[in-house]
């Protein structure tokens, strides 16, 4: 029988259940949900936690050993609802996912219990916002690999690491790579059956992590001491890159192309009274970097996304002379004082089409592209054509590095007016 014409289920209850039994919901819910549910899905042990816990006969039983193809298939079939357990919180890192994908117009209802992940940095005795956290459970040897000494290089400095392992990735393992990686935490840890009454936390070096023996469905830790820094109020990456400007994500002007950008702007503009525009701004590096070297600038920064709008807002309240303009730069342009010099970070050919009809005075304009194809146009409207590209040292695992070579900026420059 065609997939398509399977019945789905109608409804998924999706139940966190915790090693000691304990539900995402009361027994009297669980009971509810048993007497409309076709079947209930599960491993063996966390069935046989359900049988303990309730009165109600058990329907159908599917196993998570049938594999999640045969599984889909088989709970395809059933027509009601369902009833599936999941270890802790199933939406992350757990089945959730697969589900949503595996049935998408069924609803699903889901009620975790607190995390694997929670409860081992409680078992270390510290928070967890600034954690990164890589499953090993279903990835490739490589994934995990490169996801681990990603995650651990010096530049992303994280403060905590969790691994979920599996039979395949094994805490001791990890344990390994890690050593081998020269991972930069001060404690390790390996979690094992938490919220169980046979729980165990072992706190030991890599060196003897790594010559272990754990359960396979156990969590490292890595955690660095950090008791002297300020509190997060996020779990996103706070690298910045080395930027001094707040900027969004990585939408900002690296600073070593900033200084190419500057080094052929200054002239133009460090005369009495120059007047300078920064089009599509962005953050308004640029713009900005280029007032803080000439006092006398007045300098316009325009851009139409209202967060990049308050991002330059933020970058420039320190500069009198810089005002900032919420718009599109092809219909600000007009209502600005004849420039010295214009900087196009945003809008590409469009902008510089509308800036030749805009300028009745001759003005430096220089522009940046990401494509070169788009960046040749430019070069036929202003003469000029550079590609900058700067190889940045990478840190490789073993104390050894190489040249890494980011994402080339075109620019292009001349005059027009």
């Amino acid at each position: 029988m065609e997939r398509e014409s399977w019945p789905v289920p109608n409804r998924i209850f999706v139940i966190g259940i915790d090693a000691s039994g304990r539900f995402g919901i009361t027994k009297d819910e669980v009971e509810a949900i048993l007497a409309e549910s076709s079947a209930v899905v599960g491993s063996t042990r966390q069935i046989a936690l359900l049988e303990a816990n309730v009165s109600s006969a058990i329907p159908k039983q599917l196993n998570w050993t049938l594999g999640m193809d045969r599984l889909t298939k088989e709970m395809s079939k059933e027509q009601g609802a369902l009833l599936v357990l999941a270890s802790g919180d199933p939406g992350y890192f757990g089945i959730v996912r697969l589900l949503k994908r595996a049935f998408p117009d069924s609803r699903l209802l889901i009620n975790p219990v607190i995390s694997s992940v929670s409860l081992a940095f409680a078992r270390a005795g510290t928070h967890w916002e600034d954690a990164v956290v890589i499953s090993a459970h279903g990835r490739s040897y490589q994934s995990v690999l490169t996801e681990l000494v990603r995650s651990i290089q010096p530049r992303n400095s994280i403060d905590k690491l969790a691994v979920l392992c599996s039979s395949e990735h094994t805490p001791q393992f990890m344990a390994q790579l890690l050593l081998e990686a020269k991972a930069p935490f001060d404690r390790y840890l390996v979690c094992t059956d938490l919220g169980a009454s046979n729980e165990s936390v072992t706190e030991a070096s890599l060196e003897e992590l790594s010559v272990q023996s754990f359960d396979p469905n156990s969590i490292l830790l890595g955690v660095k001491n950090t008791t002297r820094k300020a509190p997060s109020i996020s779990n996103a990456s706070r690298s910045q890159n080395g930027s001094e400007f707040l900027h969004r994500g990585n939408m900002v002007t690296k600073r070593e192309v900033r200084e190419v950008i500057l080094s052929k702007m200054l002239p133009y503009i460090s005369g009495e009274s120059s007047c300078m525009w920064d089009l599509g701004a962005g953050s308004g590096s640029v713009g900005i970097s280029a007032a803080q070297r000439t006092s006398s600038l007045r300098l316009f920064l325009v851009d139409q996304d209202p967060i990049q709008v308050r991002l330059a807002q933020l970058n420039s309240e320190r500069l009198s002379t810089a005002t900032v303009i919420a718009g599109r730069s092809e219909d600000v342009m007009w209502q600005l004082p004849d420039p010295n010099a214009v900087f196009v970070g945003g809008g590409g050919l469009e902008v510089l089409k509308t800036l030749k009809k805009r300028l009745t005075a001759p003005a430096f304009v220089l522009a940046s592209f990401a494509a070169i194809d788009r960046a040749v146009d430019g070069a036929n409207l202003l003469g000029s054509l550079m590609q900058v590209m700067l190889p940045v040292g990478k840190l490789l695992p073993d104390g050894s590095w190489r040249l890494e070579a980011e994402n080339p900026v075109f620019i292009t420059w001349g005059w027009l007016g």
